[in-house]
């Protein structure tokens, strides 16, 4: 079974709650995706974080340039960076089974709060990646690609190049046409559930 098979498979089995719930975005549904359930579960973070690193190399492949960092809005995207970065750290040092000769080097993780914290360095970014960094935003779950945006802003207001958008689930609401501009990739679609 592939990675993207087995996270399916586990997505349809610990994160597709049927009820009626509010979302981000305001609006009402069915259905909810609570793919914290994937991204805190110690196989679910491994596929995705997987299946993150693939899609990254493969622009990369594309475009000729690497990225040098992914973050997104604390706290959906804080399991799923961190892992990403330790991968490409295993992948670059040589110590990821299966990593070809030549190496990427690692990239860095990044988490964009939704407010500066009130003590301290007071950022809005946490490990801010130098400025002119091209990076990626990852987020768990996108509906209309609204709080996406807001990390976006952030991210560009302090010098990044945001250059991709990585989602686990798209909910069909809206955020691929929010998100079209910075290269947006859903892992899956809520369709893909059948829906």
């Amino acid at each position: 079974m592939s990675p993207r098979e087995r996270l399916k498979e586990l997505i349809e089995k610990e994160c597709v709650l049927h009820g009626d719930f509010v979302l981000a975005s305001g609006q009402r549904s069915k259905v909810y995706f609570d793919c914290k359930r994937a991204t805190l579960h110690p196989e679910g973070v491994h596929l995705i974080a997987t299946l993150v690193l693939e899609t990254l190399d493969g622009m990369a492949a594309k475009d000729g340039r690497e990225f040098d960092a992914i973050g997104g809005p604390t706290i959906g995207a804080d399991p799923v960076v961190g892992h990403v970065a330790a991968l490409s750290f295993m992948r670059a040092t040589g110590q990821l089974a299966g990593a070809a000769a030549s190496h990427p080097r690692p990239l860095r993780a990044f988490l964009v709060r939704k407010e500066s914290k009130e003590h301290g360095t007071r950022r809005v970014i946490e490990n801010p990646p130098p400025h002119g960094s091209r990076v990626a935003i990852f987020e768990d779950v996108v509906t209309t690609g609204g709080s996406t945006l807001e990390a976006i802003r952030k991210a560009t207001e302090t010098g990044l190049e945001v250059a991709a958008v990585i989602a686990v689930v798209d909910r069909e609401q809206g955020g691929p046409e929010a998100l079209a501009r910075y290269r947006y990739h859903p892992i899956f679609k809520k369709s893909d559930f059948g829906l």
